[in-house]
C-alpha cells in the first residue's frame, strides 16, 4: 500500500534541497535561498516520511503574499502533488487573512495556475533565459 501524501508546514532549511534539486541544480543549497524566507510560511508535501514538494508563501504588503519556489521532485510530477499543495497554499493564504496572492510563474506553467482562477498581469518577462507571467488570485 502506498503511503498518503501529508502536508505540513516546514522550515526553510527543509525547503532548501528541493529547490536546489527541481529549480537551481547549478547552485549550492544556501545560493537557493531569498529575502523573505524568514517571514515566509513553507508548506511541504510528503510521501511517508520524504519531501517530495515545497512552496513558500511571502509576505510581500498588508494583505498581499506572493508565492515562491514552488517545487516538487521530478519522480513524483504529473500526480496531483503540485495541485494539494496548490490548494493547501491557497486555504493556508485565506487562514493567514490575505486578500491577494500573487506569483511569477513560469510561462510552460501558467496553465495550471490558471485552473486555480489566478489572473495574468501585465507583460511577459524574463528570469535569466526563462520567460515568466505574474499571476494574481483575489481571496
Amino acid at each position: 500500500m502506498q503511503d498518503a501524501l501529508r502536508i505540513a508546514r516546514i522550515s526553510t532549511e527543509d525547503c532548501l534541497p528541493l529547490r536546489r534539486e527541481v529549480l537551481w541544480p547549478a547552485l549550492t543549497e544556501d545560493e537557493c535561498r531569498v529575502p523573505q524566507d524568514p517571514e515566509a510560511t513553507h508548506l511541504g508535501a510528503f510521501i511517508g516520511e520524504t519531501l517530495v514538494g515545497c512552496l513558500s508563501l511571502c509576505p510581500i504588503g498588508p494583505g498581499l503574499y506572493q508565492l515562491r519556489k514552488f517545487a516538487v521532485t521530478g519522480r513524483c510530477q504529473g500526480k496531483g502533488i503540485g495541485t494539494q499543495l496548490m490548494r493547501e497554499a491557497i486555504e493556508t493564504c485565506r487562514m493567514l487573512g490575505v486578500t491577494r496572492l500573487e506569483l511569477d510563474a513560469r510561462s510552460t506553467a501558467r496553465g495550471f495556475y490558471e485552473k486555480f482562477a489566478m489572473q495574468p498581469m501585465g507583460d511577459l518577462f524574463f528570469k535569466g533565459p526563462i520567460e515568466h507571467q505574474r499571476m494574481a488570485l483575489a481571496l
